[in-house]
């Protein structure tokens, strides 16, 4: 989880002076550097003790090494931006084939931004613990779990049991999977213990799950507790945006990069048994059709 999703996060729920200096800080995020604890604190009419007190929130040991990894971030965002802004990709008075054209761009630009820090080694990781699982089951929350119900789909037409977890039996299934099946958990922010899906991870370890999180760039309760993960193009804001162009495009990219792996370590009994289930489907289709 990036630095900045963290800000945003601390700003949709502070109660005290941390949300208005956050807010400061996302907004003057380019030249957070021209200003001084001083200025930051009367710009935001908090002390400089609080201007301190949020950088150590955030696991700094003060405000100095938090501008320093705060402007290496924005530095690097500055320097691998993208063809279209994530969160605003279009504009009002945009016409029909600007908007379509943004869009494309968008997804082109998460999915090279997926594949540019995919790490081949948790993919084969992933891989072995899908093919080889008796079952998969899909932890997340909407709308990741509409993602995940196209994926478990796929698993399903090449025999693979596979199913999208509903948030309320959450605990309960994770706690009756064992060793021989598979979890795998969508989190954009990956960064609440206490919220679902992250809540599941305790029962998943307790029970040695081979489990896959699918999450956002930097560090978060998933990266941390989780061996096998994949990362999610992460350059939208977690909250001001139009919607999650960017993030659906990036989640399915990784989603088919796995059913397809999955798929070619068996190409030709995979291929089989999709083209006998499709024949099987369609003749009982034509048959439901005589009948009626």
């Amino acid at each position: 989880m990036f630095l900045t999703h963290r800000i945003e996060e601390m700003v949709a729920q502070a109660t005290d002076t941390r949300r208005a200096i956050g807010a400061f800080v996302l907004r003057e995020r380019a030249h957070l550097s021209d200003y001084t604890i001083a200025d930051i604190a009367r710009e935001t009419y908090a002390s400089k003790a609080s201007v301190t007190r949020f950088a150590k929130t955030l696991g700094f040991d003060g405000w100095r090494d938090f501008i320093h990894d705060f402007m290496a971030e924005v530095h690097f965002e500055q320097a691998h931006s993208a063809a279209v802004d994530p969160n605003y990709p279009f504009a009002e008075g945009d016409r029909d084939e600007q908007v379509v054209t943004a869009i494309a761009d968008a997804q082109y630009d998460a999915v090279s931004d997926t594949l540019r820090t995919l790490n081949r080694g948790a993919l084969a990781l992933a891989v072995r613990y899908l093919t080889h699982a008796r079952s998969v089951h899909v932890f997340g929350v909407s709308p990741n779990t509409y993602l995940g119900e196209l994926f478990c789909r796929k698993m399903l037409s090449i025999g693979k049991t596979a199913c999208v977890v509903h948030p309320d039996e959450n605990g309960v299934t994770a706690r009756s999977l064992t060793p021989d099946d598979c979890a795998l958990i969508i989190s954009y922010s990956g960064n609440n213990a206490s919220e679902n899906p992250m809540q599941v991870v305790p029962a998943l370890t307790a029970g040695k799950v081979p489990t896959i999180a699918i999450t956002g760039e930097g560090q978060n309760y998933l990266r941390r507790n989780v061996r096998c993960t994949l990362t999610i193009s992460s350059r939208e804001a977690l909250y001001d945006k139009i919607a999650t162009f960017e993030t659906e495009a990036s989640i399915l990219f990784l989603l088919n990069a796995l059913f397809s792996c999955c798929f070619a370590r068996s190409y030709e009994k995979n291929l089989a048994y999709k083209r006998h289930t499709a024949r099987t489907l369609e003749q009982s289709r034509e048959a439901a059709g005589l009948e009626r």
